[in-house]
């Protein structure tokens, strides 16, 4: 074949609890469904060789209730018989005795165009395409060998694809290299595309040499991961491939800062809000107070929340809203015997001995050095 295109995904996560939404979880878990089931029919639809799921297509390996199982299986199935699928056992939903794809992998690919990775077959290959799909299965949630260690291309086939759930070493300054790593550097020359999962963000790597890419999930899954909600399409054409990211999800995630300066009321929070972020019933949106009210300001965070609920799909407040002028009983709770402690009680002393406008410029400087000492900076 001249060309082939395969749609690579992963991360779906179907059956995940979505406790950070709290009521609204059960209608992301449905969303996640819809959004796995539009993904399935782009690839059965499109003229894709290869579906690629690279890990984590359920959220537990062993808790999978029938419903899901039966769902993926017949998504899976109705992408065929054209496309292919091949299925990478990730962190989430590794490969044990008894763990879902053990168990049911009969039914999976009983459908007849479902491959799964095991520990036993550890490379798919599909004569008619020209086409090989490597990857090691994770056999626990962490693993530490290198993830791509001992993949080798099949030199028969014209194009070979390594998949990998895990973390690439180097990539990430907060990666534990004892966990789930892939170490590049060991990949062997020859392979044209490494489909990764685990990262919930659509991430280029590598753009060439091979490409080596993070499709994110398809859908919204965690509240701390930008970039979710898009599959890959690969064109493998002549000596190359080229990707392109597809929007498939339905959620998005935002995270906004609001300076609190001049605010007086709720309403007023509530509309400064509204300002940086449009109402929109499938954002999940998070609002970081700054700055700091002036006196007098009256601020009630969840009656805000009350008003905000039905702008979007979720809310929260990542932090507190401050007031500039704080009570001489919150002041006096500082420790004695700390720097902080001996700076208010010293001008709590001068406060009371003075009057007029050294008494007024005595108390803004409690104020600030207060919130100073609180990590707060008034004179911004």
């Amino acid at each position: 074949m001249d060309s082939i295109r395969i749609l690579h995904t992963g991360d779906v996560h179907i059956g995940a609890p979505f406790e950070f939404l709290g009521e609204r979880g059960a209608e992301q878990r449905r969303t996640v469904r819809e959004t796995f089931e539009r993904v399935t029919r782009i690839a059965g639809e499109n003229g894709y060789g290869v579906l690629l799921v690279a890990g984590d297509l359920f959220d537990d390996a062993y808790a999978v209730p029938e419903r899901d199982v039966a769902f993926a299986i017949r998504c899976l199935a109705a992408a065929g018989p054209a496309c292919r699928v091949v299925i990478l056992p990730g962190s989430h939903d590794y490969w044990a005795p008894g763990s879902v794809y053990e168990r049911e992998r009969d039914r999976f690919e009983g459908a007849g165009n479902v491959s799964i990775l095991t520990p036993e077959r550890r490379v798919v290959t599909f004569p008619d395409l020209s086409l090989a799909v490597h990857g090691n299965p994770l056999t626990s949630p962490h693993e530490a060998a290198n993830l791509v260690a001992g993949l080798v291309p099949e030199r028969e086939m014209r194009w070979n694809v390594a998949m990998a759930h895990g973390s690439v070493a180097g990539a990430s300054a907060d990666h534990d290299p004892r966990e789930n790593p892939i170490r590049l550097d060991e990949l062997p020359p020859g392979f044209d595309y490494a489909a990764l999962g685990h990262w919930h963000s659509y991430n280029v790597v590598r753009a060439a040499g091979p490409p080596v890419v993070y499709s994110g999930s398809p859908e919204l899954i965690a509240r701390d991961q930008t970039g979710a909600g898009s599959v890959v399409s690969v064109t493998f054409s002549g000596e190359a491939a080229s990707i392109e990211r597809i929007a498939v999800g339905r959620r998005h995630i935002e995270a906004v800062t609001i300076d609190c300066t001049g605010i007086g009321s709720t309403e007023q929070l509530v509309a400064r809000i509204l300002e940086r972020a449009a109402a929109d019933s499938d954002l999940v949106l998070d609002v970081a107070p700054s700055g700091v009210l002036e006196g007098g300001a009256v601020i009630d965070p969840e009656l805000a929340l009350e008003m905000l609920v039905e702008r979007y799909f979720s809310v929260r407040f990542t932090g507190e809203v401050h007031a500039r002028e704080i009570s001489r009983d919150v002041i006096l709770a500082v420790p004695e015997g700390t720097v902080a402690g001996s700076f208010v009680r010293l001008l709590l002393e001068r406060i009371d001995r003075a009057e007029g406008d050294e008494r007024r410029c005595l108390e803004e400087a409690l104020q600030i050095g207060y919130q100073l000492f609180q990590g707060r900076n008034l004179l911004r």
